[in-house]
């Protein structure tokens, strides 16, 4: 299929004239192109780049700039007893050698895989599509997915995962176009480096073996499952260190984890919000608009934005050649095969369905919307032209409002205002406890020319590092520790006039419950002050119940 139709030539002109016009047409929609590329890619790096350090580290950066800190032997052992994978603490311990551990410094190594994701993710499309101005469409909604663009600024493993991912997919089509060792051996790296980076890219190889097959290639069948056998021999020697540890991450998952089991209207929210429509901010702006203040909620944008990527992968399917349909066929098997796996298993055993974990499969949803627009022609050409036109708009208007809306827990507001009350003779006491790792960051750190604060937990020692801090945390709670004991040690001992509570509501009820029970009935006065998703409870003991609090 060409790239781009020729230039309507009236009847009777001769060839040569013809020949000029159509070249003509060309290099002017050549130049239109790389200037939709170029505007495209401008646009990606800006949205991953901006405000990088604008908000402050949340609780799951805490951790992810505690446990960098180590050696990479030490995150090894550290990562026996989580849930989480290593290349990524391995990367950022490094890269916080050369750039610092400010704000900005932790969150840019997500953000350089995020901006090195953009030429793969072209250079993919340009293979699948081999249609500029779809190319081009499909750039420009990658550029502005918002969870893409979310997870750039966030100092966490998810946009390596779909860096890998994207880059799996790219040495796949490129081992199908052409066998060679080098492009087996790429391919193999990639895979097995998604694997150590997050164990959902288990979910994510039934996928790509399904893409592996369908896609068109001129390799037969057999070539490519012997192909794949040698790809899986080499991927799995160097997975087999992680599997005692894996086994032992399940082991702990079945125990009970924090995930809900996912249900039909979650599933319905993770392919809205992974194709770019935020559809709280579009019923916001329906019902702003119309006055509606019951229409436009969830059940009338999910099934609308389900319907449209029905319509435009039926739109990729009807098409003429037999080789594109399998083109549609493989990316969507390999976009929705873990979602729906993952969905499953959550019913059957524990759940461990979360829609970031989902970031790297999906990455390649913007091409799946473009198809049509590369393999049909004529009016129906035309027709998904002006749909993913409005699928655009609404992915822009989604990101706007999602990157302008959404905020990170204020672990930087609680610090400067802990640092900042006058009352000398205090305690604040972290709830959950790694929250410490934070409000000790910004105290030494951004805030550091303040007078230092006494600082407790349930946990006190984690600096110097201790790799085995999560170990004891989860111990404590076994346990049955909670912060009613330390609180009445802390009133009991008399040392302090004033104990205030930094902590999170709603999470850890176990923890948080008998904490504002406990805070209610021995406090001599409670003030309340708000910060985004954390509060601090200013507990001012009076003289006449120091040291008569009974300890628990």
């Amino acid at each position: 299929m060409k790239d781009n139709p020729e230039a309507v030539v009236p009847v009777g002109f001769p060839a040569q004239a013809k020949a000029t016009v159509s070249g003509d047409s060309r290099e002017r929609w050549s130049s239109s192109f790389i200037a939709l590329i170029g505007l495209a890619t401008a646009t990606a790096v800006l949205l991953r780049w901006y405000g990088l350090g604008s908000q402050s580290l949340w609780l799951d950066e805490g951790i992810t700039f505690w446990t960098s800190g180590f050696s990479p032997r030490s995150i090894w052992h550290i990562l026996e007893l989580d849930t989480t994978n290593p290349l990524y603490y391995f990367a950022l311990h490094y890269w916080r050698v050369c750039f610092g551990t400010s704000e900005f410094s932790l969150r840019s190594l997500s953000a350089f895989f995020a901006t090195a994701s953009i030429p793969l993710f072209f250079l993919t499309a340009r293979k699948v599509l081999r249609d500029r101005w779809s190319i081009a469409l499909a750039m420009v909604l990658y550029a502005v997915s918002f969870l893409q663009v979310w997870y750039a600024q966030e100092a966490r493993c998810y946009a390596l995962l779909a860096f890998l991912s994207v880059g799996s997919i790219y040495w796949s089509l490129l081992c199908l176009e052409k066998r060679t060792a080098l492009r087996l051996l790429g391919l193999a790296i990639f895979l097995t480096a998604g694997l150590y980076t997050h164990n959902i890219a288990l979910f994510y190889l039934p996928g790509l073996g399904l893409l592996w097959l369908l896609y068109p290639s001129p390799r037969t069948l057999s070539a490519r499952i012997k192909d794949g056998l040698i790809v899986g021999l080499l991927v799995l020697p160097l997975y087999l260190p992680w599997l005692s540890h894996l086994q032992g991450q399940v082991r702990r998952i079945q125990m009970g984890w924090w995930v809900a089991t996912p249900r039909p209207q979650d599933l319905l929210e993770t392919l809205s919000i992974l194709l770019g429509f935020d559809v709280y901010n579009l019923q916001q702006i329906f019902r702003s608009q119309f006055h509606t203040p019951r229409l436009f909620g969830f059940w009338t944008w999910a099934p609308a934005v389900l319907a449209v990527f029905l319509l435009c992968m039926w739109g990729g399917l009807l098409v003429a050649r037999p080789a594109d349909r399998r083109k549609v066929l493989a990316l969507v098997a390999y976009c929705l095969t873990p979602v729906l796996l993952v969905f499953g298993i959550s019913h059957i055993s524990n759940s461990i369905y979360l829609n970031r974990a989902f970031l790297g499969s999906c990455v390649l949803l913007p091409i799946v919307l473009c198809a049509p627009v590369a393999f049909q022609a004529g009016r129906r050409r035309m027709l998904f032209q002006a749909i993913v036109c409005l699928i655009l708009v609404g992915t822009a208007l989604s990101a706007f409002g999602y990157l302008r809306r959404e905020r990170r827990e204020d672990w930087r507001g609680v610090t400067l205002y802990l640092l900042q009350l006058p009352e000398k003779e205090r305690l604040a006491v972290i709830v959950p406890d790694v929250g410490q790792i934070l409000v000790d960051y910004y105290a030494k750190g951004m805030f550091k020319s303040y007078p230092p604060i006494e600082m407790t937990g349930l946990l006190t020692n984690y600096i110097p590092p201790d790799p085995n801090l999560e170990a004891r945390s989860l111990e404590r709670l076994d346990q049955g520790g909670d912060m009613s004991a330390l609180l009445a040690q802390a009133m009991a001992s008399g040392k302090y006039k004033e104990i205030d509570v930094v902590m999170q509501p709603g999470t850890l009820p176990v923890l948080t419950v008998p904490t504002l029970g406990y805070l209610s009935a021995h406090c001599g006065a409670l003030e309340r002050v708000q910060f985004h998703w954390l509060e601090v409870r200013r507990c001012f003991v009076e003289p006449t119940v120091r040291n008569r609090v009974p300890l628990i």
